[in-house]
């Protein structure tokens, strides 16, 4: 039997290597596949790693016996800004997909309280029956934008939503990171994972985080990906004593 950690992952990172990126959709064993309003969700697993796709694209991979090991580098650059945080308290995680973040905090905070909105009622199943590490409390399908005019006193807001196609079109708006600035606490965080293949789309976003947040921020590129990693505080660093 092949070793799924030599197959997948590059020893030298700890990563999913691009092969395995490039062929998911037929690597591994099918667990699940279901047309969801025009998306394609398919589930599989090669021994202990699980991953979810949409539409043949890799959304998420766990390793089902150890919630702490995140394989994508983007993940890992946002789990290296979190370990110098204190620990949060209540955390609103914008977009699930097959739960690596969810997961991995809570396992590493198991007092973390974690909402995670997913407007897609069949990604939200599969999570549940495929994913889950742990509680299901809290899994809310839902508009992230509904669930934000009402969202109070959070410590991290973490932005991860998907689109095949392009970044969807509220992430441009100004009254969306107006909603996010109204739920954070006083210390609070946002986390995003950008993804863009346009430098305007950044200029873009730059320019909406300064107006509602009220100083520059820029958004770290991880390399050979199109993920750019954007953290920002409600309250300036300046005035952080």
């Amino acid at each position: 039997m092949l070793n799924t950690m030599t197959t997948y992952i590059d020893t030298s990172t700890g990563l999913i290597n691009s092969h395995f990126i490039e062929n998911s959709q037929n690597e591994g064993t099918l667990l699940y596949w279901q047309n969801v309003n025009g998306d394609h969700i398919q589930v599989r697993e090669h021994g202990n790693l699980r991953w979810l796709l949409i539409n043949n694209t890799l959304q998420s991979i766990i390793d089902v016996n150890n919630p702490r090991t995140l394989l994508f580098p983007h993940l890992q650059y946002l789990a290296a800004q979190w370990q110098t945080l204190p620990p949060p308290n209540n955390v609103l995680e914008l977009g699930l997909g097959g739960g690596a973040i969810r997961n991995y905090l809570l396992k590493q905070h198991p007092q973390v309280n974690i909402t995670s909105v997913e407007k897609n009622a069949g990604i939200l199943a599969c999570y549940s029956q495929f994913f889950a590490s742990s509680s299901n409390e809290n899994l809310l399908c839902d508009d992230a934008q509904v669930v934000l005019t009402t969202a109070r006193d959070i410590d991290w807001v973490i932005l991860d939503l998907f689109c095949q196609i392009d970044a969807p079109r509220f992430l441009f708006e100004h009254a969306f990171y107006e909603k996010i600035h109204a739920a954070l606490n006083t210390t609070g965080k946002l986390f995003i994972n950008f993804l863009s293949q346009h430098n305007s789309q950044l200029k873009q976003l730059q320019k909406l985080l300064f107006d509602v947040f009220g100083y520059t921020v820029y958004p770290q590129k991880i390399s050979g990906y199109v993920n750019h990693i954007v953290v920002i505080s409600k309250q300036h660093p300046k005035q952080i004593s």
